[in-house]
């Protein structure tokens, strides 16, 4: 059976690596879940969760050992809550990131796995948007069409991490609250290329007018100085500021 570029995952220190094979024209069938329930929040330490829902038939995985003594229990790990004894997740046991999650309630379910949306590779995520996987969004007039360019290499084999952002993913936080936060990556690389170092900054710029008071006053908590145009009110001002 003909299929497309697959999808590759891996945890965060490499020893959990899976790849998704998705059958030519049947990339309808996988589908993304947000999901924001107790089980899922609790598990994953994360207000919203996210997963790329595929045919178990699609999801091919593997174990890296990096010692001899690493066993594969010990490298794929899984638990199931005592709340939802019929499902299962799975996660790395040395870097402890979230792989999978399996449930078989309903038995349709079954047939399926859940894989953590965070545990593709980057260059994997950029592709979601190609393969018609994201909600469709309306149409507006001001809207730019972006062509992809290939990659130089398309080959499956697993590469390492990037640290770049996701346009898509970036582009649904626009207009909501989380739209105000700002983030800038970085790899800053010795000229040996023995030290490699990724940074990451994330800045909230939220509503300068309405967030100028409360700035104000944490500023002048932390370092004592005040805003030009405020008048000293004694040992009155100093003791009402302490209180604050």
């Amino acid at each position: 059976m003909a299929t497309i570029r697959p999808l590759r995952g891996s945890c965060s220190c490499g020893r959990n690596q899976y790849v998704v094979q998705i059958p030519t024209g049947q990339s309808t069938i996988a589908s993304i879940h947000f999901d924001s329930t107790a089980l899922h929040r609790i598990s994953a330490a994360t207000p919203l969760s996210a997963f790329l829902r595929v045919p178990l038939s699609w999801y091919h995985s593997r174990i890296f050992p990096f010692f001899p003594d690493e066993s594969r229990a010990s490298i794929r790990r899984v638990y199931s809550q005592p709340g939802e004894q019929n499902a299962i997740r799975q996660f790395c046991g040395f870097c402890g990131t979230p792989l999978s999650f399996w449930s078989e309630q309903p038995r349709s379910e079954a047939d399926y796995i859940q894989l953590t949306l965070g545990s593709l590779l980057t260059e994997d995520l950029h592709d979601l948007e190609e393969l018609g996987l994201l909600p469709e969004e309306p149409e507006r007039e001001d809207r730019m069409d972006i062509v992809p360019t290939e990659p130089a290499n398309s080959m499956s084999q697993l590469i390492g991490r990037e640290t770049t952002g996701i346009p898509w993913f970036e582009s649904m936080m626009l207009g909501s609250r989380l739209g105000n936060m700002h983030t800038t990556r970085g790899i800053r690389e010795s000229h040996d290329g023995r030290v490699r170092v990724e940074y990451e900054i994330t800045e909230w710029t939220g509503d300068d007018a309405a967030d100028d008071g409360e700035e104000s006053m944490s500023v002048s908590s932390a370092t004592g100085k005040r805003k030009r145009g405020h008048t000293d009110d004694g040992d009155g001002g100093n003791a009402a500021q302490g209180a604050t």
